[in-house]
């Protein structure tokens, strides 16, 4: 029997078999699409989410320098294990979401996330060294009133340069 024949006699069966075999790779690659693109949803998701966590426990930190009792530390009130218990669970919150955003933004844009983090983390270095300093407590007080402005004015700029970062990343 010639290949011939065989096409001729057997035409309704191949096709069968040519549609058949059509049909499960176009499944296999429909498949792997739909797992490229849910891998890819999911990673956008967490991507937002892990912004939405670090921009939270920013913001908390934040209010935090600004709600707390200043002249009453640098009076020595207040003593440091109290402060370290008011400061450090904001800041070691916002070091967690910090190595989160490192998981899903190259280096780059990490940079930014970073400098967010060292400008709150020097308020207090500046707030440590202030407790020790001999100076007179309002001048210990508008130093670390004029620092943490500083930081803030320059948090702000970055923060301009974060958001654009973002919005373009997701296309707005």
């Amino acid at each position: 029997m010639n290949l011939e024949k065989l096409f001729v006699e057997y035409w309704s069966q191949i096709t069968l078999l040519l549609l058949a075999i059509g049909y499960f790779i176009k499944r296999f690659f429909d498949t792997k699409s739909r797992k490229v693109e849910i891998n890819h949803t999911l990673f956008q998701q967490n991507r937002i989410s892990a912004v939405n966590n670090f921009y939270s426990s920013y913001a908390k930190a934040k209010l935090m320098w600004e709600q707390l009792a200043i002249y009453e530390i640098l009076s020595r009130e207040i003593d440091p294990k109290t402060i370290d218990a008011v400061v450090f669970p904001s800041l070691n919150d916002l070091n967690k979401n910090l190595l989160e955003i490192k998981i899903y933004f190259d280096e780059e844009e990490t940079n930014y996330f970073d400098e967010l983090v060292k400008g709150l983390m020097s308020i207090n270095g500046k707030l440590h060294a202030l407790y020790y300093d001999t100076k007179p407590l309002s001048a210990r007080a508008d130093d670390f009133y004029s620092f943490r402005t500083k930081v803030s004015e320059a948090n702000s700029g970055v923060l301009k340069k974060l958001n654009q970062i973002i919005r373009a990343s997701y296309g707005s």
